[in-house]
């Protein structure tokens, strides 16, 4: 594995409407900066079938996103440059902190992360050789000339979905995507501590995955 890119990662508090009163968006205003833009999303609403519109927030700088809904509220961030994720726990959790909400439903961790392989094959051929090369489904005259897969497993942490799949699912790039989502039955918010080490776990699974892609077991 080679050069690595997280290309987004998030947290979703299932069933939470964060940040639902005005002088609650104002002081989160005042804690992260005046450069943060707030808008109303009608277009999502109609769309969704929502009764009423998503609300975004959005910190420029640090290109972090809220999406805040009575369905759910979704706090991202995009190309990341700390692999600490520290700013987005932080902001996730003082949006959690000044809001009165209900606990969540459930809890969900995000991310999108992409590596170059150094196969020498386009990443289609690279993951169908690795995920089902070494099956039996190879009949005369036919052989496997690329794939990509989903896969589901639990562990202590949680329930884990991974894809991976060419990036763009374009036959020609070398580069591989993995999407991670970890989704836990917590029914109490996550502390700010807490936040930052999912989100650390989460990229640390994603490199774990890539170096058994690599070995040939996923």
């Amino acid at each position: 594995m080679a050069d690595e890119t997280v290309l987004n990662i998030n947290l979703v508090l299932v069933g939470v409407d964060l940040l639902n009163e005005p002088g609650m968006v104002d002081q989160f205003r005042s804690d992260f900066g005046p450069d943060m833009s707030a808008e109303v999303d009608p277009v999502a609403a109609a769309v969704r079938g929502l009764a009423e519109p998503p609300r975004t927030l959005t910190l420029g700088k640090d290109r972090i996103q809220l999406m805040l809904h009575a369905t759910k509220s979704a706090i991202s961030q995009e190309y990341p440059e700390d692999m600490a994720f520290t700013k987005l726990a932080s902001v996730a959790f003082r949006a959690i902190e000044l809001s009165k909400s209900k606990s969540p439903k459930a809890i969900g961790y995000n991310m999108g992360w992409i590596f170059e392989q150094d196969s020498g094959q386009p990443a289609i051929q690279y993951i169908g050789n690795r995920l089902f090369g070494t099956l039996p489904l190879d009949e005369p005259g036919r052989r496997i000339v690329g794939g990509n897969g989903k896969l589901i497993f639990e562990d202590a942490a949680g329930q884990w979905i991974i894809t991976v799949e060419p990036r763009f699912n374009d036959p020609n790039t070398s580069l591989v995507f993995v999407g991670l989502n970890l989704h836990k039955q917590q029914p109490h918010f996550p502390s700010e501590s807490e936040i930052k080490t999912t989100l650390t776990k989460v990229l640390q699974e994603a490199r774990a995955f890539a170096k058994r892609l690599e070995a040939g077991s996923p």
